[in-house]
């Protein structure tokens, strides 16, 4: 009954409640497709190709680019026909296994040279002085057609030792111009062949087009193979996948690079498959080609610019590049120069030439190295990857908390990440990143969020309780670590301060009752915000007394330094207050501030029922006595040696005695804490006073009294000065004898 309970409690809990919650909030953005999410899912998907980094292509496809030498060799683009001829036979003469033209011939050429023939023609018809015979008009006339740049381009194609794909372009059906329906004989020798339709797709299923532009007749009738140059970009401008067939007037028609491999293999012939939902599958022989149902095939591409095998045009019309270089290959022709703007961005590159994406089919198909990911398939992986992680999450958060979790999430968000690489690099999958990861990080955040929420609540209900009898920091302390709240406690190297106010007993006898207490709230109030200021923790007020200790419940490594920055912050505080009172008519005291380092025992110390956070120790009390001793020597502050040690090149300071105080059986130094170093004080007459303190502790007296009046000269009625010199001469009146340690025994608290 009890597991029945507990399974109850876990499948209704919070936690599973809002991971669910959160992935079918996922999955119905994932269908939703929401399109700032699926940008960054686009480009996280062009991190793999940067990833993996440029491969080399087989080297069976290549173009040839009239790029920006070209054109400032051979004229400027576009160039005459008979030109376009020249280079088709230098292709075709290089070896080419067959030539794709990324281009094409839509308009008739400007014939130039036919016009300037016919215009001497003309002229010479036109003035009869010139005497134009039969003969001369038939040699003309022959002249001028031998001139006609579309026929001498339709000759050569003709020609050719090698297939040549024309291309063609289609226009969208948002497009708002459409040309005129070429005829039916044109289309269906464009057409694929080879259409095997299961059930006819809707309209809209396929990649629709509006108009055909298709080469002029003359270069049409030449070849019998024409292919669609067309690139569609992502809604992010770069290029991912590349179209391979198109539907318009009722048929099917292949793209340029479908076209080139049939016409560079044409005993593999192309079959085109559709079905109700669109393109069902593509063929070439045996090779099947993946594509979405549109008939878009995902590119794999091989790195940036001009990764295949290029060559300049202008090498190939003036027979200057290698004898073999276009052997067997399957050769575009397609314009590089920047002006034409054909140009795509593209995974690797902003700048990726056009003609390239067409080697990249083609190259894909031979190598049969294809990217997957299809409208028919990918939801079931997508939406198995999304609830996977979530279920992998939910139970990572029945076992671990805090920063256990969080490193266990980063590593489950991270395993993820790097398996959508490894499927890319070796199934040729995409996965989607975006949802299954913002699933995770959304579960994350909102299982950590409601159990933060869910601890301060109790912590609030536990600070409520306990702030009414320990510090804050205490409480903090007990929230962090439960397993503290006992009796007893640690041993730790802190530093104690205690501050007591001068001649309280004579002040609080000379005012009423209300009017002491609120000047003692008020100085006790600022005294405490500096400790505060200084991450000190309040241990306890003692009357008129301020007890605080550094180093505890929070380990502080530099809690000397902040003890001794409290205890100048409490005398420049007390400065402020003098000049408040004075203008109020109120007295003015002083307050004497001791500071002791050593190891204390620091923890809970009471009764079960009642208990306090406090310090006991030996070093504990000589701080106690290291405040009663400022009176003694008329300073503010007093630090022991072992304080003294650790600040001694942060502050100011001048040592006062070597005292062994009542209930201590070995001597201390104690130091008067003056100021931070860079504080205004200046330094000679701390060089002197410590040089009288040399000659004090070596007997020489009389040397000791000139130096400490000399220091009186910089210091007026300086109390330390004051007390050696008084002792310097009971010393020089009555000799202490050999065994004189110039150790102070103090016998009183």
């Amino acid at each position: 009954m009890n597991i029945v309970k507990k399974l109850s409690r876990s499948i209704f809990s919070w936690e599973v409640l809002f991971v669910s919650i959160s992935t079918l909030i996922m999955i119905c953005l994932y269908f939703l497709v929401v399109p700032f999410l699926e940008l960054v899912e686009l480009k996280a998907w062009d991190l793999h190709f940067k990833q993996r980094g440029p491969i080399r292509p087989s080297g069976m496809v290549a173009f040839v680019t009239i790029d920006e030498g070209s054109v400032n060799t051979d004229g400027r683009w576009p160039w005459p026909r008979r030109r376009m001829a020249q280079l088709l036979e230098a292709v075709d003469r290089y070896g080419a296994r067959v030539i794709g033209l990324d281009m094409g011939f839509f308009e008739p050429d400007l014939k130039l040279r036919q016009e300037a023939v016919l215009d001497t023609l003309n002229r010479l018809r036109e003035n009869p002085s010139f005497g134009l015979t039969p003969s001369a008009v038939s040699f003309l006339e022959k002249a001028a057609a031998r001139e006609d740049d579309d026929a001498i381009l339709a000759e050569t194609v003709k020609r050719l030792s090698i297939p040549l794909v024309l291309g063609h372009f289609f226009y969208s059906i948002d497009s708002t111009f459409v040309p005129p329906t070429p005829p039916a004989d044109v289309l269906d020798k464009a057409a694929c062949p080879i259409v095997l339709v299961k059930k006819k797709p809707v309209y809209g299923r396929l990649i629709e087009s509006s108009g055909l532009e298709t080469n002029i007749p003359p270069v049409r009738e030449a070849s019998r193979y024409t292919g669609s140059f067309n690139v569609f970009a992502d809604p992010d401008g770069t290029v991912r996948r590349m179209p391979l067939v198109f539907r318009y007037e009722q048929r099917i028609f292949p793209s340029l690079a479908l076209e080139m491999l049939t016409a560079a293999f044409p005993e593999t012939p192309m079959i085109v498959k559709l079905d109700e939902h669109g393109v069902q599958d593509i063929r070439i022989g045996n090779v099947s080609i993946p594509t979405n149902d549109k008939g878009e095939m995902l590119l794999d591409y091989y790195g940036p610019a001009y990764a295949f095998p290029h060559f300049s045009a202008t090498t190939l019309l003036h027979n200057e590049a290698p004898d073999d270089c276009l052997k067997d290959r399957l050769v575009v022709i397609g314009n590089t120069t920047m002006g034409l703007h054909d140009m795509r961005p593209t995974p690797f590159d902003t700048v990726f030439p056009g003609v390239e994406l067409h080697c990249t089919v083609m190259e894909n198909v031979i190598q049969g190295q294809f990217l997957h990911r299809s409208e028919r398939s990918v939801v079931y992986y997508d939406l198995g990857a999304l609830i996977g992680l979530a279920l992998c999450f939910l139970i990572l958060q029945g076992f671990l908390r805090g920063v256990s979790l969080a490193i266990a999430s980063s590593i489950l968000l991270g395993g993820y990440v790097l398996t959508t690489h490894y499927f890319f690099l070796h199934a040729g999958m995409w996965l989607n990143h975006v949802y299954p990861s913002l699933n995770l990080i959304t579960a994350y955040l909102g299982t950590s969020v409601h159990r933060y929420l869910k601890e301060e609540r109790e912590k609030q209900k536990i600070r409520q309780t306990f702030n009414l009898y320990v510090h804050g920091s205490v409480v903090e302390e007990m929230l962090a670590h439960p397993e503290r709240l006992k009796l007893g406690g640690e041993k730790k190297e802190l530093s104690v301060l205690f501050a007591d106010i001068r001649g309280f007993t004579t002040l609080s006898e000379r005012l009423p009752p209300e009017e002491l207490v609120p000047q003692l709230n008020g100085y006790l109030t600022r005294m405490t915000q500096v400790v505060f200021d200084n991450h000190g923790t309040l241990d306890k007020y003692i009357g008129d007394a301020l007890m605080a200790l550094f180093g505890a419940p929070l380990t502080q490594e530099d809690h000397p330094y902040r003890a001794c920055t409290t205890a100048l912050d409490m005398v420049g505080t007390l400065g402020d207050l003098h000049r408040s009172w004075a203008e109020r008519g109120l007295p003015i005291f002083e307050v004497g501030i001791g500071i002791n380092t050593g190891v204390m025992m620091v923890g809970n110390m009471g009764s079960e029922r009642r208990f306090d956070y406090t310090v006991l120790g030996d070093n504990v009390n000589l701080g106690s006595r290291l405040e009663g001793l400022t009176k003694m020597y008329g300073v503010n502050i007093v630090v022991s040696e072992m304080t003294w040690k650790y600040v001694k090149d942060d502050f100011i300071g001048r040592e006062l005695d070597i005292v062994r105080v009542k209930g201590r059986q070995h001597p201390v130094a104690i130091y008067q804490l003056m100021g931070k170093r860079g504080d205004d004080i200046p330094a000679e007459p701390l060089d002197v006073y410590r040089r009288a303190m040399t000659a004090f502790r070596g007997c020489d007296w009389q040397t000791a009294s000139e130096l400490f009046r000399k220091v009186e000269e910089w210091w007026p009625s300086d109390p330390p000065s004051i007390l050696y010199l008084k002792r310097c001469e009971e010393l020089l009146d009555k000799h202490p004898g050999e065994d004189w340690t110039c150790v102070t025994i103090l016998d009183h608290k």
